[in-house]
């Protein structure tokens, strides 16, 4: 039987209820029945958006080492970004979906299943290194965090823009070199999430074999943790379910 720790399901769980918050917010202000300062496009809820992507990202990478059946799991969830993108694009083509989170799911969860043979003897590191594999990666992550608008960051210098030759077609944009005139309600590329999922992964490497680390990761909030478990099938269904509750709101106001 699959080990489950109730710690990562309950921190799962507990940004799926963020998530799902944020998409009522997104729903109530479309349909004009909550009128925000910021309609949405400020800072502060980029910020917010922002920290359900990157929850999910560092939890998936923490949890890929718990996984055994990784190319199934890997095209499952490409296989449903696929068909997400498809379904935007005939229904709503306005906020339509490329490149969303769970294509960049599946295809991260593809690319691990050589870079984690690699790296096999990650857990059995010294902690200077995994520590030092961790901090290379964010490092790179926040370098690459804008390189999708065609440069990178660089700490305490000017930005480095990179050719612009890079950024043509979807395979380009696929891998973080956005297109110009692309556009997607959603959109999470190879690169710079790759790195960011490679943090969670060392992170694990990081905190998984000590008896006290493994007797914390087994608590957990009870409900919380349910839907943490269940955080697929949720995602997949609650924009559906809270368009529908809404409408029926705003056609009855």
């Amino acid at each position: 039987m699959k080990q489950r720790y109730d710690l990562i399901d309950t921190l799962r769980g507990l940004t799926v209820i963020s998530m799902i918050f944020y998409h009522g917010c997104w729903i109530l202000n479309h349909f004009g029945l909550v009128i925000t300062t910021e309609r949405l496009y400020g800072p502060s809820f980029a910020v917010w958006q922002r920290s359900i992507c990157m929850s999910f990202i560092l939890i998936a990478g923490f949890s890929f080492s718990f996984g055994k059946h990784h190319f199934r799991s890997g095209i499952i969830l490409f296989a449903l970004g696929a068909i997400i993108t498809a379904v935007t694009f005939y229904f709503a083509p306005e906020i339509r979906i490329v490149f969303g989170i769970l294509t960049f799911l599946g295809a991260a969860t593809l690319i691990m299943i050589p870079l984690d043979m690699i790296m096999k003897g990650a857990s059995g590191w010294p902690v200077s290194a995994k520590l030092a594999a961790f901090f290379v990666f964010a490092f790179v992550f926040i370098l690459t965090y804008k390189i999708n608008l065609g440069y990178l960051i660089v700490p305490f210098g000017s930005s480095v823009i990179l050719p612009a030759n890079l950024y043509k077609g979807y395979l380009a944009t696929f891998f973080g070199f956005m297109e110009p005139g692309f556009y997607s309600a959603d959109y999470f590329p190879i690169l710079p999430w790759l790195f960011l999922y490679l943090c969670g992964y060392f992170i694990n490497k990081l905190i998984m074999y000590g008896k006290t680390e493994q007797g914390v990761l087994r608590r957990g909030i009870p409900g919380v943790k349910a839907i943490g478990r269940h955080s697929l099938l949720i995602y997949l269904i609650h924009p559906l379910v809270l368009y529908l509750l809404i409408y029926l709101i705003a056609t009855k106001a």
